[in-house]
């Protein structure tokens, strides 16, 4: 079958990585896939469509989505999110009488800070399942809440990785600190971008920090990513709180990602109980698992269901995220590897059952 698909978002959304998995798969499955993101570095295999983060460049670059839907050639429109960005295209799509797929990861709407955005997004949220032909999910929550506005009952592709990929055996962890400077530290690490999605939850993590660094002068905080419109404020939070030993990486090919994840001892995630993160899938705790670092923080929803018992869990405190962080530090608390339940249940070639067999149903 043909597709096209289009991702309005770029490399530093979370959701840009499931878009570019399921694209693969599809194209695995002999399947012709045009794959559309926006201000994408190489272009190759790709259609980049240049979209600056200002409101003239959100039209332009709609714009330029809305003719690929009116000209390309394919049998179902597939879209990542249920944006507003993505509406033009689904209209033109469905007046060409051609089915449409939403991949929807999470409720962006509740991550917005400007009414105007949250607004917009609440409403295509909520709109948009009712004129589709297919949704999909990775998660129970999101499948049960947007069971009600739905055409069908939204099907689950769980969130994916690769695990060939993000696999500890290919590095050593002495030499990969080495190489980054950090050899004698305890590394901690965050991964994520500046984005309110992402790191949103940050400053928790940054408090619960000072305290560490105040008890455990051996500690450094590697935060592997970059860009955003958060990064400014989380800077000026790190210099406010005084944390010393703090290093930002910067943006980073998805590939050099489980390099730098292999230099560190202990992955932070930190979710607090919103519907936000309720309706997620924390990626980043699934890469942290499949990399066997020991995972400390605290986990909602579908990430606490699946991973939680691989965790070391703490309430939702910087104070308690500090004490289990220096516990864990001190040998305490080990838990089970999850990276061979990771591997059976979150490889992308695991996951392609589901999408065939709903890509098989939808077939002429």
């Amino acid at each position: 079958m043909r597709f096209l698909f289009i991702n309005p978002g770029e490399s530093r959304h979370g959701s840009t990585y499931r878009a570019r998995g399921l694209c693969r798969l599809l194209r695995h499955r002999g399947h012709d896939v045009v794959y559309v993101e926006s201000n994408h570095g190489d272009g190759q295999g790709v259609v980049s469509i240049e979209q600056a983060d200002s409101i003239s460049g959100y039209i332009r670059g709609t714009l330029r989505r809305c003719a690929l839907s009116l000209t390309s050639n394919y049998d179902i429109l597939y879209l990542q999110k249920a944006w507003p960005l993505t509406v033009g295209c689904m209209v033109i799509a469905k007046v060409r009488r051609k089915r449409v797929f939403v991949d929807m990861d999470d409720l962006d709407s509740d991550w917005q800070t400007k009414v105007l955005r949250r607004c917009l997004m609440r409403w295509t949220e909520r709109w948009m399942p009712k004129c589709v032909d297919r949704v999909t999910t990775h998660n129970r929550y999101l499948q049960h809440y947007l069971e009600s506005t739905a055409r069908c009952r939204p099907v689950i592709i769980p969130q994916g990785i690769d695990t060939a990929v993000f696999d500890p055996r290919h590095y050593d962890k002495e030499r990969e600190k080495k190489k980054l400077g950090l050899d004698g530290c305890r590394v901690l690490c965050f991964l994520g971008s500046f984005t309110v999605g992402s790191s949103g939850d940050l400053h928790v993590i940054l408090e619960a920090m000072k305290e560490v660094e105040a008890r455990r002068g051996d500690t450094c905080l590697l935060i592997i990513g970059g860009g955003g419109p958060l990064e400014g404020a989380y800077r000026d939070l790190i210099r406010d709180l005084g944390l010393k030993h703090v290093r930002i990486t910067g943006r980073m090919p998805q590939g050099e990602v489980p390099r730098h994840l292999a230099a560190c001892d202990m992955g932070l995630v930190f979710m607090e109980e919103n519907r936000a993160n309720t309706m997620r899938m924390s990626l980043k705790l699934i890469e942290y698992l499949s990399m066997e670092l020991p995972v400390v923080g605290h986990t909602t929803g579908e990430s606490d269901d699946v991973f939680g018992r691989y965790c070391v869990l703490c309430d939702p405190s910087p104070r308690a995220l500090a004490e289990r962080v220096v516990e864990v530090l001190e040998g305490g608390n080990p838990r089970e590897s999850a990276r061979d339940f990771i591997v059976r249940h979150y490889d992308w070639e695991a996951i392609g059952t589901s999408q065939d067999a709903m890509v098989r149903h939808m077939a002429p």
